[in-house]
């Protein structure tokens, strides 16, 4: 049964459920079992630049994480040319498994550090993707 009302989708990596997110993904850095600092150890994997998400569309690559009180937000940046080349997902830990939710995709890098900043609780001003 699944915990979210949003239809789980099938990783590449055996611990992980992903959520808005139908390409089937690896996340390299993520570690293969929870425990109880599971969320702490896979942020302290994501240094900028190593590699998030790889599935047969591209690679993309972490720009920022941050531990929230619920979870792990992480913006990244697309490996190849994309129409929108950033992106920001949130990790989060139910009934054993690694929850990867896609937030969105973003035209700009201001538009997915906008998102970002609200996740993890600052503010930021408009961009263009308030608008798209």
């Amino acid at each position: 049964m699944s915990i979210n009302p949003e239809p789980e989708y099938r990783s590449l990596t055996p611990s992980v459920v992903q959520l808005r997110w139908r390409v089937p993904t690896e996340f390299p850095a993520c570690p293969q079992s929870v425990s109880d600092d599971a969320l702490e150890e896979y942020s302290s994997r994501l240094a900028f630049g190593t590699v998030f998400a790889r599935n047969t569309y591209g690679t993309s690559l972490v720009v920022e994480r941050q531990l929230t009180i619920d979870g792990l937000v992480v913006l990244t940046h697309f490996g190849e040319e994309a129409i929108k080349d950033w992106a920001v997902a949130h990790i989060s830990i139910h009934a054993g498994s690694f929850y990867h939710r896609s937030e969105s995709t973003f035209l700009s890098l201001q538009g997915a550090f906008k998102h970002f900043c609200e996740l993890v609780g600052e503010q930021l001003g408009e961009s263009i993707d308030d608008y798209c």
